[in-house]
């Protein structure tokens, strides 16, 4: 419905402010309606940055912001020539986000592993990018309004298996100068694409500093955390900014959060059916989204608070598990 351009010129005329949910969009539609006055929120700048991963990532490499080594793949012989230049294993990544549960990300570590993936993705837009030397994964969620005031998250670590994003502890183990370097590298970054709303800055804490993997122009997964976690969630902050009200204060409410998320097995078990084990955890917060359970699929997620680390984890898990008719 929304992909025809008079049906969302329709839409925009009821609308004051528009803000966007996920990278499966037009860009030229979106573009059409901020030419033709809609305010959106982030612009169409934000937004390509965002949704097209090789226009980003030549962006911030002109502003010398850090990222991976990168190039174009338009066939066999741009692959090859990155890869003598860098070496396998090499990240092969998809320029656009695809359909959900479509994977968009493989590591080919040889010649026949990369022709195999070029192959299987000959209709999508791929790019290559370096490997990296990943320690930990981070996300830091900014919130911006249109002039320029922003807030910052504490820094969280991501914990991912397979492309899928398990479990988020804020704040991140990553002691104070390099948490302090993230927040400071993502507001720059906020204030160089003029993001208003919440922007998502991911990165890789490498041997050899910080550097840039992606951004999502709209709450994050890893922002969930704050739902429980801050006095304001990513959620609401993103709301206000868009709306351009004050934003809420982001401190955090204990010394450690962690939000572990509800992935659907092979058993075909709806969490839903196990909820009253899952409340017996005091401490923990179950979030379901009524969604039909299916292998891999997100099926919702659980917060725990904590004096420590260990604590807030341990409660998340139990919680967890029980959805999934299993003791810990």
């Amino acid at each position: 419905m929304f992909s025809h351009p008079d049906t969302l010129a329709a839409f925009a005329e009821y609308c004051e402010v528009l803000t966007v949910e996920h990278e499966r969009l037009d860009l030229g539609l979106v573009q059409m309606m901020e030419d033709n006055g809609s305010i959106l929120r982030p612009g169409t700048k934000t937004i390509r940055a965002a949704f097209d991963k090789l226009h980003q990532r030549r962006i911030l490499s002109n502003r010398g912001f850090p990222v991976p080594a990168f190039s174009e793949v338009r066939g066999p012989d741009d692959l090859f020539d990155f890869s003598s230049a860098h070496g396998f294993p090499v990240v092969l990544k998809s320029v656009r986000a695809g359909l959900p549960g479509q994977r968009a990300v493989w590591i080919v570590e040889n010649r026949t592993e990369a022709l195999r993936v070029l192959a299987e993705q000959a209709d999508r837009e791929l790019m290559a990018e370096s490997f990296q030397a990943i320690v930990k994964e981070l996300v830091v969620i900014v919130a911006r309004r249109p002039g320029g005031n922003s807030r910052t998250y504490a820094v969280a670590e991501v914990i991912n298996q397979d492309g899928a994003c398990l479990e988020i502890r804020t704040p991140a183990p990553i002691g104070h100068r390099v948490a302090i370097e993230a927040r400071e590298l993502a507001l720059r970054l906020a204030d160089e694409l003029d993001a208003v709303g919440v922007l998502a800055v991911e990165l890789f804490l490498t041997t050899d500093g910080l550097i840039l993997n992606e951004l999502a122009a709209r709450p994050h997964n890893a922002g969930h955390v704050t739902i429980e976690g801050s006095p304001t969630s990513q959620f609401e902050n993103h709301v206000r900014a868009v709306l351009d009200l004050p934003l809420g204060p982001t401190w955090a409410n204990a010394p450690a959060a962690v939000t572990i998320n509800v992935i659907g097995g092979l058993e075909g078990i709806d969490p839903a059916n196990n909820l009253p084990d899952a409340l017996v955890v005091e401490g923990a917060q179950v979030h379901l989204y009524g969604k039909r359970p299916r292998p891999g699929r997100k099926l919702g997620h659980v917060t725990a608070l904590g004096d420590d680390m260990e604590q807030a984890r341990e409660l998340a898990r139990r919680a967890e598990a029980a959805l999934h008719g299993r003791r810990l």
